[in-house]
């Protein structure tokens, strides 16, 4: 019996093992997420005339479970094209992408307590100098315009109410 660790086995030619472990994972998170959404308030039949509050989460949850269980088999696709999965995997993951992470995380972290409208803002304050974006104009027009943009979508137009956080002492 030959031993030949260059030679994929039929299971390893068609699951990629990095992405299939992310997957499990990305798999794991979205059914804890889609047990959250089981905790969420009913509405009554009464007031219930658009969808529950649980359902567009859980829609965006499908398609995410959708985009993730092709994770494990995007080597195929790429090998296609004549393209390797693996060979840009074996370069350090920059440190402005740890940079970014730890940003996000932050102001995510913080957003129960800055409101949602506050936390859009400070995403977008925040990356864009972090990654080096220097011209005034499309800073200015970035940081009041997609806040804005964001806000005006969900509070008027969809008509879903942020939580306020530190705006709501402003009231007061």
């Amino acid at each position: 019996m030959k031993n030949d660790k260059t030679a994929p086995s039929n299971l390893g030619a068609l699951f990629n093992k990095k992405d299939t472990i992310i997957a499990i994972l990305m798999i794991a998170i979205i059914a804890f997420l889609w047990f959250e959404t089981t905790k969420f308030e009913k509405v009554p039949d009464l007031f219930s005339n658009n969808i529950p509050p649980e359902m567009f989460p859980q829609i965006l949850l499908l398609i995410i479970l959708g985009m993730i269980l092709i994770i494990p088999f995007e080597h195929i696709f790429l090998k296609k094209s004549g393209k390797n999965i693996d060979s840009a995997r074996s370069k350090p993951v920059e440190k402005s992408t740890v940079g970014t992470m730890i940003i996000l995380t932050a102001i995510i972290a913080s957003s129960q307590l800055l409101g949602a409208a506050l936390t859009i803002i400070a995403v977008s304050i925040s990356l864009p100098l972090y990654w080096g974006e220097r011209r005034l104009k499309v800073l200015i027009s970035y940081i009041i315009g997609f806040p804005l943009f964001v806000i005006v979508l969900f509070n008027i137009i969809l008509g879903v109410h942020f939580e306020p956080g530190l705006l709501d002492l402003l009231k007061n």
